[in-house]
Formats: C-alpha cells, structure tokens, sequence
C-alpha cells in the first residue's frame, strides 16, 4: 500500500468521524430544544394559575372589604340609637345605707355593699351590724322592683387564704355571697329569684378595701 493511499484513507475516515460528530450534536440540540419548549409550556401554565389563584383572591379581599364598609355603615347608622338608648336609663331613686352604692351599666343595676361593713376578716358570718345595712337594702329591693331576680357575686381581695376555714378565696367570695342572699331572703326576698356567684380574687379594685364586697346585681328573669 503506497502512501497516497494511505493518506487518502486517513482524510476519509476523519472526515467520516467529524460528520458522525456533528449529526450527534444536531442531535443532542433537537432534544434539549425539545426539553426546553415543553419546559416553558409547563411554566406557562404554571403562570396562569397562578395568576388566576391571584385574580381569585383579589376578588375574596375585595367582597371582604365590601363586607366591612358595610358593616361599619350599619354599626354607624346603629351607633346614635345605642346612644339614645343609654341615654334614656335613668338611676333610679334609692334610700340606701351608708356603705353601700348604686350603679348602673348597660341597663342593669347593680348595688355594692362593702365587705368591711358585712363580715370580719376571713369570715362569712354576717356581723351584727350588717343586718341592720341588709335590711335597709331587701327593703328597697322589694319596693323598687318587686319583679326582678338578683344576682350575688362575692369579690375578695387579692391576699391569698392563710387563716381561715376556707381553700380559697374563692370558696370565700361564694360563702359571703351566700350569707347575703340568705338574710335578705328572710326578709321577703324569694329563693327562686337568687343566684349566687363567686369571682374571688380575680376583679381587683385599686385598694383591698374596695375589692372586699358582694354585688348584687338587679336583672329581669
């Protein structure tokens, strides 16, 4: 074999090689082409979902807000009826003894006796002269509203129970409440028409003094 033909046949198998080469990579390019236009299809939904959950939620926020303006149109419009309302309770006239207090909230009357003045410390017996405060407050009961049940709440103060028979003050706010409603119930108060109740320590007011006390809170059936 002479030489010429063996650089022939070296140009020819190069030659063959190179175009092996570039029909590989036309080939790798039409599959990449490929993967990237399906990959921009499935961006492109994608997109569009998300701005359609967008479009969906602009909507939701949007009759959101229709709803609050439209609430607090009619909280408005209602506001000065309220007010009126609250205008028109009147406190009504009581003879009450010293040591206890009238007020009146959202229409209810609710009458304060100091604890000082019904009990001795740690105690739920009434004090002797607390009868005589009782009797002043069912007797004004019974005349000024005849009709009306009453709720009793015992208070403490925030001194936590270490001498007395009682677990908590708790335990102690309900036993005084109780002493209460079962003088004045004595005293033509009927049982039927009184609660008890006991918030202990939990509505402080700004001096022990003040948070020792039964409320009784004056309420239609």
């Amino acid at each position: 074999m002479t030489g010429t033909t063996i650089r022939f046949r070296t140009v020819l198998l190069t030659a063959l090689a190179a175009g092996s080469f570039l029909g590989g990579c036309n080939s790798a390019q039409k599959d990449e082409l490929t993967m990237l236009k399906d990959s921009n299809a499935q961006l492109t939904i994608e997109r569009d979902e998300a701005r359609n959950a967008l479009d969906q939620s602009e909507q939701e926020r949007r009759r959101l807000d229709q709803e609050i303006a439209s609430l607090q149109t009619k909280s408005t419009e209602q506001a000065p009826l309220a007010a009126n309302t609250q205008s028109t309770e009147t406190m009504p006239k009581l003879d009450l003894p010293e040591g206890v207090t009238a007020d009146m909230e959202n229409g209810v009357l609710t009458l304060t006796i100091e604890g000082d003045v019904l009990f001795d410390s740690g105690k739920a017996s009434l004090r002797p002269e607390a009868k005589k405060t009782l009797d002043k407050v069912a007797s004004e009961i019974k005349k000024k509203f005849p009709e009306k049940h009453l709720r009793l709440a015992g208070f403490t103060d925030t001194d936590p129970i270490k001498k007395s028979n009682f677990k908590t003050n708790y335990h102690l706010g309900f036993e005084r409440a109780f002493s209460v409603g079962q003088y004045i119930n004595t005293k033509g108060v009927a049982t039927s028409k009184i609660e008890y109740s006991s918030f202990g320590p939990e509505m402080p007011k700004s001096s022990k003094k003040e948070s020792r006390r039964v409320e009784i809170a004056i309420v239609n059936e």
